[in-house]
């Protein structure tokens, strides 16, 4: 009776632990729903001087973003490792959250004296209803030749 008791009480335990696993490894977060812009180190652009030392795009989501990023003089990164983080961050497929990642560990180890993300969220242009048609139509035929395609082949293979 005690071990049913100890497994009905394990059982949620390792659920719950292995549930916080996923989402720490899976990176689940949720993204503002319209425009932003994110400041690491000095937020006040008055005082911010100096060129960027990273200046990048990149995309997630619906979002275009830039990223400038000046790392300060008492920093000890090389160009080399600037290239590297740069490198890294443009590869991402999560790149809103490498930068917020990246950046925030740079500023607690004073590395960058400013930095912004700048993210605009892309919104398509609605489309007419005659170029809705237009692309239905043309998918549909398409679909009809890919078909046709591969009957073709299967009388030839048989």
């Amino acid at each position: 009776m005690k071990k049913s008791r100890i497994l009905a009480l394990a059982a949620p335990a390792a659920t719950l632990l292995f549930a916080t696993g996923a989402v720490a490894q899976f990176g689940l977060y949720t993204l503002p729903r319209s425009d932003f812009r994110w400041n690491w180190g000095e937020t006040n652009l008055e005082r911010r001087f100096g060129q960027a030392d990273i200046q990048m795009r990149g995309s997630e989501s619906f979002f275009d973003c830039e990223l400038t990023a000046r790392f300060g003089a008492s920093s000890n990164m090389t160009h080399a490792d600037i290239r590297a983080i740069r490198d890294s961050l443009s590869t991402r497929l999560d790149f809103i959250y490498a930068v917020s990642e990246t950046m925030y560990y740079l500023e607690q180890d004073r590395d960058i004296d400013w930095a912004t993300l700048d993210c605009k969220k892309y919104e398509s242009e609605a489309s007419s209803p005659e170029a809705s048609a237009e692309r239905q139509n043309e998918a549909r035929e398409k679909m009809l030749r890919e078909l046709e395609r591969r009957r073709a082949r299967a009388r030839d293979a048989d």
